[in-house]
């Protein structure tokens, strides 16, 4: 375990230093960005999508941040109760009576007649996720054009994101679909930072080069400024499409609805049917 130590000597974070500065996360949270403030020397953040966060500790100049979990020198967790009051940070459950919904009173006036029963109002359609995905998304191009589109979302260091990838070059190869990856950072609390790194270098390059640059371990280097903005446009779509993992492909159907398919599909090949309307 890596530990880095407070400037006040009085406690330290379990994790691995991320090349994103505090500014840099700022802009890629938006909304979803908490500033927790100054924890023994180290200004803390919350980053959230959805029901996903992270919490970040920054370096005293903000010029890196450490994904991970801060503890003092007897063991006590830290970041729990520097997140305690974030909503839904914390499980929490309420033990006793609920006591029941006031009924309204429905009597009539004298005279009046009797009240007709409320009608339940209709629930609203839910959101198509291709239209909450929209043209907002930044994504790397592969395929004929003329193919029929497949968009999936990836992060760079899903293993499953990486299957998807390799079983579908094939189809993708002989014109069978066009594949538009989209990436997204979601498991930097398993590996320290390195998703948000290697989406940011992804995010980087051109459309053209992007899927090529993942699939040939080629996503070094510091990030480019619109890189940041990109990343949080691709959260942003994620979380209206209630993403649950990666990868997460969606399609338009020849009847115009949609189609969508979560986690590795066991058969490519029939996914790229429905895809083709066969």
């Amino acid at each position: 375990m890596l530990l880095f130590v407070t400037p006040d000597g009085q406690a330290a974070v379990a994790g691995l230093m991320a090349d994103i500065s505090l500014e840099q996360l700022r802009r890629i949270g938006g909304a979803g960005f908490i500033d927790l403030g100054d924890q023994h020397g180290l200004r803390g953040a919350v980053l959230r999508s959805g029901t996903v966060f992270q919490i970040f500790y920054a370096a005293p100049d903000g010029s890196r941040v450490i994904p991970g979990v801060m503890w003092d020198a007897a063991g006590r967790n830290l970041t729990r109760e520097h997140v305690a009051g974030v909503p839904g940070a914390i499980p929490t459950v309420t033990i006793g009576d609920v006591p029941p919904p006031q009924a309204p009173n429905t009597a009539p006036a004298s005279g009046s007649p009797p009240p007709r029963p409320a009608q339940p109002a209709a629930a609203p359609p839910a959101p198509r996720a291709d239209r909450a995905v929209g043209n907002q998304i930044y994504a790397g191009m592969v395929g004929d054009p003329a193919a029929p589109e497949l968009r999936m979302f990836i992060d760079p260091q899903c293993g499953y994101s990486v299957q998807a990838l390799q079983r579908l070059q094939p189809l993708v190869a002989g014109g069978r679909v066009r594949l538009s990856v989209i990436p997204i950072a979601i498991l930097d609390r398993q590996n320290g930072g390195a998703s948000a790194r290697a989406t940011l270098a992804m995010l980087s390059r051109p459309a053209g080069d992007m899927v090529t640059a993942w699939s040939r371990n080629g996503l070094t280097g510091p990030p480019s400024t619109e890189a940041a903005g990109r990343l949080q446009a691709n959260m942003e779509a994620a979380a209206a499409i209630g993403l649950r993992g990666t990868p997460t492909f969606l399609w338009h159907r020849a009847d115009g609805s949609e189609g969508r398919q979560d986690g590795l599909p066991n058969d490519v090949a029939a996914l790229v049917g429905a895809v083709a309307g066969r």
